[in-house]
């Protein structure tokens, strides 16, 4: 009788310790509850930059089962709290933008807190201190990717004088606007220590005539120009209409060309020599991460437990036609840089427990260019 009373004992634990390690597999192996991501951005715009910012938000919020929801925007500050409003509205649980300044953040906070609904960023730093403050101790600002756009900025100018130029005309984004202004102040300071001339900057260029029209000024105001640099512009086409100007009035080649943020028409310029460098790459992995920081802190596994996640992505260098090759087929494709699978198990921390602000800068350390390329040429 005792032996069978212990064997029984043992039975039954055994079958307790086998249900438990049951419950355990299944709760690994299950997906988080259904959730909805906002994200106000243009779909209708056909450039292909554009297109895969887009899809590259979609793939880290569907790598964990959740919905990507979309509202029309100008990316303007009134524009984009219209937007987060809707959004509010349609009952989503986090919400991804791209700030058109500083000071439109505090009222987005509000809306979103009042709503319980968390919210992130994409592309841009809080650059005013107070405000910074103010969202970084707000329980409903998960946090979000920026890159060095200052560093950025003074390291291309310096890239272009030890090409030999010295006397430079500029292109940016409308002022005020957080990226321009922090590029703006990068370009000075490269300028002053490479000892190149700023002639002009012009701002806010939105339609290629009006493109067209700031290089054919500059070449008739500066005969001295030999260098463009753009360093930000919402322009489609922006590179091909400078190159036809330049190439208008016989400039093509000898005028060197830069810009901030890859496009997909660089490969043919850098092979004909007309076109010379251009730092980007951040347009892809920059939204995907913010998403993943939002998703993170949406399924309650945020990357960093108390604050908000903010990652600083890399700008990657582009000087050759065979890796503007590789970006257009490996960056601008219907894929995203990083698969869901990939996400999934790389990036979401409900599926790898290891993922904490360390582990997220090392695997930041090792994208490239030919980083994609290896992993999806395969």
């Amino acid at each position: 009788m005792k032996l069978k009373k212990i064997t029984a004992c043992v039975l039954a634990a055994t079958m307790t310790a086998s249900l438990f390690a049951g419950m355990g597999v299944q709760a690994e192996s299950a997906d988080p509850e259904p959730f909805t991501i906002g994200f106000p951005w243009d779909t209708a715009n056909t450039d292909p930059t554009w297109i895969s910012i887009y899809n590259n938000v979609k793939a880290a919020v569907e790598a964990a089962g959740g919905e990507l929801v979309n509202v029309e925007t100008d990316n303007s500050a009134d524009g984009l709290i219209d937007n987060v409003s809707e959004l509010i509205s349609r009952d989503v649980d986090g919400i991804l933008f791209m700030p058109a300044s500083d000071s439109m953040l505090p009222t987005v906070d509000a809306m979103c807190a009042d709503a319980g609904v968390y919210w992130g960023t994409i592309f841009r730093t809080i650059s005013d201190e107070d405000i910074q403050e103010a969202m970084y101790s707000s329980d409903w600002f998960a946090g979000g990717c920026h890159e060095d756009d200052e560093a950025c900025a003074a390291d291309i100018v310096k890239s272009m004088s030890e090409m030999g130029v010295t006397d430079l005309g500029v292109i940016n984004i409308a002022k005020g606007d957080t990226s321009s202004d922090l590029r703006d102040k990068g370009a000075a300071e490269g300028a002053e220590e490479a000892g190149v001339n700023i002639l002009n900057t012009t701002y806010d260029i939105s339609v290629t005539t009006d493109m067209t029209k700031t290089i054919e000024s500059y070449i008739a105001a500066y005969p001295e120009m030999n260098g463009i640099l753009v360093l930000g512009t919402y322009c489609e086409a922006a590179i091909p209409t400078i190159e036809k100007a330049l190439a208008d009035h016989n400039k093509a080649g000898e005028i060197k060309v830069g810009r901030i943020d890859f496009e997909s028409s660089l490969g043919d310029y850098l092979h004909e020599g007309t076109f010379h460098v251009s730092y980007g790459g951040q347009q892809q992995i920059d939204p995907l991460m913010s998403a993943v920081i939002l998703v993170n802190k949406v399924i309650g596994t945020p990357i960093v437990e108390e604050g908000p996640t903010n990652i600083i992505t890399p700008y990657l260098e582009l000087t050759s036609a065979e890796e503007a090759a590789d970006f257009n087929d490996y960056f601008l494709g219907d894929e995203a840089v990083y698969t869901a699978d990939e996400i999934k198990d790389s990036m979401i921390k409900y599926y790898n427990a290891d993922i904490d602000m360390d582990y997220m800068d090392k695997l930041i350390a090792t994208f490239s260019i030919a980083d994609v390329v290896s992993r999806h040429s395969k």
